[in-house]
C-alpha cells in the first residue's frame, strides 16, 4: 500500500513537472484535463487494473463474492440390532427330540411350533442341535431340518455322536392263556319227536393277552375260528335226539401255539 502511494506521489510530481513547463509566454492550444490523467495514472497502478482508452470512461468491475458453501446434510446413524449371544432355536414344524441323532435313540422331548429352547452344542455333519430339553431336565438332540437358530453359535461345542442303545431282547412268545368259565346259552327247538335243534351260543372270558384268535370245536372237530377278543359263539343248529350230549369246546391261539381246550357240555331238552 504505501508503494503504490509513493508511485501515485511521483507520477503527481511528474506532471506538475510537465506543466511547469508551459509557461505563460509560451502558446499551447491544448490544456491537458489534469484530473483524468492523473485518475488514469491512479487506476494503472491499482491491482488489476487497465489503462482505459482516451475518452472511454473508465469502468470499474465488481469483484463476485464467492458462492456459498452448501450445508452440510448429516447422515442418520444406523442403530444395529445386538446378536444375543445364547443362542435360541425355534422350529417351522413340530420336531422330536431325542438322545442322539436318529429314530433309533429314545424320544425324550419334542420342540413345537411357537416354542424356544436354548442351544447349547450342535453336531455340523449330521445336522443336529443339541438343545436344552424342553420337556424336562437334561439336554436332547434336535434334528435342524425345520430349525432356525438366533445368536453366536461359532463358539458352540461340536458334540460327538453318541452310542446307540442297546435294544431291549424281545421277549420270548408264549401260548395264550386257556378262556375262563365257558358257559353254553341253549335253544332246544322241538322238531318231529324225538328230535330238537340244537341253537344257541357259548360265552367264554378273554383270559389272553397275546391270542391272533380263538378256534371253536364242535364234537371235537373244528367248527369255527374267530378273531382275537372274541367272547362268544353260535351253536351249530343241527338236529339230535332228545337227551343227546353235544360238546362244545374253545381254545385261543398265535404263532407259539394254544392254549389248553375249554369244554361245555350241551343236552336238549
Amino acid at each position: 500500500m504505501i508503494r503504490n502511494k509513493r508511485i501515485l506521489f511521483s507520477c503527481i510530481t511528474l506532471m506538475i513537472a510537465i506543466l511547469a513547463c508551459n509557461l505563460p509566454g509560451q502558446q499551447n492550444t491544448t490544456q491537458p484535463d489534469l484530473a483524468a490523467t492523473i485518475t488514469a495514472q491512479a487506476l494503472l497502478i491499482q491491482p488489476g487494473g487497465q489503462n482505459p482508452q482516451p475518452g472511454v470512461p473508465t469502468q470499474i468491475t465488481d469483484t463476485p463474492l464467492p458462492e456459498a458453501t452448501p450445508a452440510i446434510t448429516l447422515t442418520p446413524t444406523i442403530t444395529l440390532t445386538p446378536t444375543p449371544t445364547i443362542p435360541i432355536v425355534s422350529v417351522s414344524q413340530n420336531t422330536n427330540c431325542r438322545t442322539g441323532p436318529g429314530t433309533i435313540y429314545d424320544l425324550i422331548g419334542a420342540l413345537l411350533i411357537g416354542e424356544t429352547a436354548e442351544v447349547v452344542g450342535k453336531n455340523t455333519e449330521f445336522n443336529y442341535w443339541i438343545i436344552k430339553n424342553p420337556d424336562g431336565a437334561g439336554t436332547c438332540w434336535l434334528w435342524g431340518q425345520y430349525a432356525t437358530v438366533s445368536g453366536n453359535v461359532s463358539a458352540l461345542q461340536e458334540y460327538a455322536i453318541p452310542s446307540t442303545p442297546t435294544p431291549s431282547p424281545t421277549p420270548t412268545l408264549a401260548p395264550p392263556k386257556p378262556p375262563k368259565n365257558v358257559t353254553a346259552n341253549k335253544n332246544c327247538i322241538p322238531l318231529v319227536a324225538p328230535l330238537f335243534q340244537y341253537a344257541g351260543t357259548i360265552t367264554w372270558e378273554d383270559n389272553a393277552n397275546n391270542e391272533d384268535g380263538y378256534n371253536v370245536y364242535f364234537n371235537g372237530g373244528l367248527f369255527i375260528t374267530l378273531g382275537p377278543n372274541t367272547v362268544t359263539a353260535p351253536l351249530p343248529g343241527i338236529p339230535a335226539p332228545a337227551g343227546t350230549p353235544i360238546t362244545m369246546g374253545v381254545e385261543a391261539f398265535n404263532a407259539a401255539g394254544k392254549s389248553a381246550l375249554k369244554t361245555v357240555i350241551i343236552t336238549c331238552p
